[in-house]
């Protein structure tokens, strides 16, 4: 075993990963997070705003849990605070803000591949598109977001990645579909 795959699984995982080629509806637990943003768009910002997340979570021994959740533009990358470690996120920083998330429905795509514009647009637009042919049963009510699973030393092929949009069901519904 690799010393990649055993710090892999060694995180904690926030929530389930939305499988590749699947595009599911589920629910995302409440999270605490910290936030970094940048005006520029995500894949423009060159790394800073995980720089900014990791200092933190470095300086105040918190672990590193996964996914990493992304807004693509403008650009906000959030770490995950996992319950153990909740305390020891109470504060900000100029660089971070804490959150909490609450509980949310999602409809997600699951996806491999380099975690770059071109795989998310590509997958965004088939998430958009089985969105509108369901619009009498889903409504949109926020951004997408990208969720990141592996970290930079995983071979580009084998990251997983998905995209989720925040959904309400307009009626009752639970979907999973192959693509």
């Amino acid at each position: 075993m690799t010393l990649t795959s055993l710090t892999a699984s060694a995180y904690e995982e926030a929530f389930d990963r939305t499988l590749k080629g699947t595009i599911e509806v589920k629910t995302i637990p409440e999270l605490q997070v910290i936030e970094a943003t940048d005006e520029n768009g995500y894949f423009d910002a060159d790394n800073q705003m995980f720089r900014k997340c990791f200092r933190y979570i470095s300086r105040n021994d918190i672990a590193m849990t996964t996914p990493v959740t992304v807004d693509v533009k403008p650009g906000a990358m959030r770490f995950i605070i996992g319950e153990e470690d909740q305390e020891k996120a109470t504060e900000g920083t100029t660089e971070v803000s804490v959150l909490t998330i609450p509980e949310r429905t999602v409809v997600s795509i699951g996806y491999n591949g380099r975690y770059n514009q071109k795989n998310y647009d590509k997958h965004l637009e088939r998430l958009q598109a089985w969105l509108e042919e369901r619009q009498n049963e889903w409504t949109v009510v926020g951004d997408p977001i990208a969720v990141y699973w592996d970290g930079p030393f995983k071979l580009a092929a084998f990251k997983k990645a998905e995209i989720m949009i925040p959904v309400e069901a307009a009626s009752s519904s639970g979907t999973t579909v192959e693509e």
